[in-house]
């Protein structure tokens, strides 16, 4: 099933409300879908939805490159072209996930066979997913409240905005409200200092918190290991994770948790190595976007599907919410957990093309 054709599809996607951390923030999500089709009118669809501020390429780097790339795709079979590009050059990662998406949507359709149980015969067909409810404002119980009538138990909220002081005592007053088994997962984005990092950690103890995801601004091995001891939760490296030595955070883990976003990794099948090698190393993965389109939230769903995990986590995979318009879509949820399609290859429907 050679290719016979490939293009690149621009799309804007305005969100809903203003996306921010303490990294930055955006209003829109911008990029390409990559699709790739054969001549028997199957058709392969990869995300390129470049983030700098999360750690990707500009856009125009993506763009070039996937210019270059895609005119050589003729008449080459997608298992050929992903053995190219399976070497360990540093291609630009949002681009090259894209690709490799793509690539991979019609192997699977062409060997009749979900892009999850290529990668992992043994995937689950359900995930469960976090729900994101922003920042600690004043309307943060309201919006926890609606997300737990709709059956999530585990609540993202974004922590660092504000004083360590200020947020404690607002996460003390929330936790109060929360069912026994719903559980707290807190972002800082690098916030803080190892002092103003401390101070939260002791302020939060005892809370049900899920975990604490990048505590310093500047990481640093010895004071993650260190906070990690004092913290009674998970603590989770995100952005990190690309300026930090995967080889020594492997053979001493400093924290409990990594956070992978194959968008930023710029793979599905680096990801899966890579939380193949933290699950042996005895490291918690959870699976997340940043803010893709329907294309990239599915093709992240399908990894999560298929990483081990000797428990259950929640995935980052409800931020097609934050999307007023989308490409496709989004997949269903239901109490809580995202229901995977059963359709050969990525699954994706159809998809916006004008």
């Amino acid at each position: 099933m050679p290719v016979q054709s490939a293009r690149l599809i621009p799309y804007s996607l305005p969100l809903r409300q203003q996306w921010q951390s303490s990294m930055g923030g955006f209003g829109r999500r911008e990029g390409w879908l990559v699709e790739l089709s054969c001549m028997s009118g199957v058709k392969g669809y990869g995300d390129c939805a470049p983030l700098p501020l999360a750690g990707t390429e500009a856009a125009k780097v993506a763009r070039q490159w996937l210019d270059e790339q895609l005119s050589l795709m003729k008449g080459k079979s997608p298992s050929e072209l992903l053995r190219r590009y399976a070497t360990e050059t540093p291609y630009p990662p949002a681009a090259h996930f894209a690709l490799e998406t793509a690539l991979l949507d019609l192997a699977c359709q062409s060997e009749q066979i979900t892009l999850r149980h290529w990668l992992n015969k043994k995937a689950a067909d359900h995930i469960l997913v976090n729900a994101v409810i922003g920042s600690l404002d004043d309307s943060v119980q309201q919006r926890a409240a609606n997300k737990i009538q709709q059956g999530f138990t585990t609540l993202k909220i974004k922590v660092g905005m504000n004083s360590p002081q200020d947020e404690i005592t607002q996460l003390h007053e929330l936790a109060q409200q929360l069912p026994k088994k719903t559980r707290l997962r807190l972002d800082a984005n690098r916030a803080w200092n190892s002092r103003d990092a401390e101070y939260f950690i002791d302020g939060v103890r005892g809370l049900p918190i899920d975990s604490l995801e990048e505590p310093l601004r500047e990481p640093d091995l010895k004071l993650l290991a260190k906070l990690q001891n004092r913290a009674d939760c998970s603590l989770a490296l995100d952005e990190s994770l690309a300026q930090l030595h995967i080889d020594k955070l492997l053979a001493h883990p400093p924290v409990k948790r990594f956070i992978l976003k194959p968008m930023v990794i710029g793979s599905l099948l680096s990801t899966k190595k890579l939380a193949e090698s933290a699950a042996n190393a005895s490291v918690e993965c959870v699976v997340t976007t940043t803010v893709d389109s329907a294309v990239g939230v599915l093709a992240t769903a399908q990894l999560a599907a298929a990483i081990p995990t000797s428990q259950p986590l929640s995935h980052g995979l409800t931020t097609s919410e934050w999307l007023a318009e989308d490409i496709s879509d989004p997949l269903a949820i239901i109490n809580g957990e995202m229901v995977l399609p059963d359709t050969h290859g990525l699954g994706i429907g159809s998809v916006a093309t004008a």
